[in-house]
């Protein structure tokens, strides 16, 4: 079995294109898909019929028809957005969910039964400057969106999955004690627990979450760098856990490592390691069996592998030239 991957390039107008064997994680580059502007965030319904790609230079929404054998994507139809940083598609698969760094916003976009987006948001909610994110918890009845500094804050949300509706939550957000800056984040795949990495902390926050309420609370908070590193160019970016909720990984940018943590029972975090990586680890993910990691770095233009040992352990497999800028990994299964 195989898997496309599609890699955007957000100082290209294309996206990088392999295929990706399940059983050894090897990538074999594809000729690259030309999407007419600057990519953005990815992100495609859970039959991985469509792909919903922000052409950031365009400020545009896109919905591509997937061919699952060959990979290649074919326009459907686009509608005007903001500078979405993120976007995410509901359990439902009827919504996308959007945010907006510069504007310190979020939005809902209706999905037709064909993968085309409502011409105008079927919701607009501002927040605070710096949304970075967005994601619908394991129930898809809530929402969050952390907000990196100066807002320094998640703010969370009930979400209706029959109307696309978001609403405040109570509290509409929580904040750090510390400026932490929260940027994106994980749920734990079995346990009430959600997992923040704070941007200009460089840090990473472990959250009990109110599984009938919605609502977060920090119980740990545990640093991405070695102790006493100079913080002058340190950032994080991304989280992942693994499959079984027993590892989890955050990049540090500058530093340019993916810090990892070993998840307790009580979903508490001990740093197991760091690994080196590409230079500004922007985003990196994991694959969908599970077993490897791939990381790119926004500085070099490449794509380095690892395979995920039993231990949680990464080791190094192989690294692939990618475009510009490279921002967002997507991976669909081969038919």
């Amino acid at each position: 079995m195989s898997y496309h991957m599609y890699v955007s390039n957000s100082g290209s107008t294309f996206l990088s294109h392999f295929l990706m064997d399940e059983s050894t994680g090897a990538l074999k580059a594809q000729p690259d898909i030309d999407m007419g502007g600057a990519p953005g965030a990815l992100a495609t319904d859970s039959r991985q019929r469509w792909l919903f790609a922000c052409l950031r230079s365009q400020k545009e929404f896109v919905t591509y028809a997937i061919d699952r054998s060959a990979g290649g994507l074919r326009r459907l139809s686009g509608v005007p957005a903001g500078s979405a940083p993120y976007i995410y598609v509901d359990d439902t698969d009827g919504y996308l969910l959007a945010t907006y760094y510069g504007e310190g916003a979020v939005s809902v976009h209706g999905i037709d039964a064909v993968g085309n987006l409502s011409a105008k948001p079927l919701q607009w909610i501002e927040t605070d400057a710096h949304a970075h994110s967005i994601q619908t918890d394991r129930s898809n009845r809530f929402a969050y969106v952390p907000h990196t500094m100066p807002a320094n804050a998640i703010y969370q949300f009930r979400f209706d999955s029959r109307s696309g509706k978001l609403t405040a939550n109570e509290p509409p957000f929580v904040q750090p004690d510390t400026p932490e800056g929260p940027r994106h984040f994980v749920f734990h795949p079995t346990k009430d627990l959600c997992y923040s990495v704070n941007e200009d902390g460089c840090t990473v926050s472990a959250h009990h979450v109110a599984a009938d309420k919605g609502t977060l609370k920090s119980f740990q908070v545990i640093s991405t760098l070695p102790p006493d590193t100079d913080m002058e160019g340190m950032s994080t970016a991304e989280i992942r856990m693994t499959h079984d909720g027993n590892h989890l990984y955050a990049s540090n940018r500058g530093h340019n490592t993916l810090a990892h943590y070993r998840v307790a029972a009580d979903g508490s975090l001990e740093l197991a390691g760091r690994y080196e990586t590409e230079a500004v680890p922007r985003f990196f993910e994991i694959d969908p069996t599970g077993r490897f990691v791939y990381s790119a770095g926004q500085n070099t233009g490449r794509l380095v592998s690892y395979r995920i040992g039993d231990d949680g352990v990464l080791a190094k497999l192989a690294t692939y030239d990618v475009g510009e800028g490279p921002l967002w990994i997507q991976f669909v299964q081969q038919v």
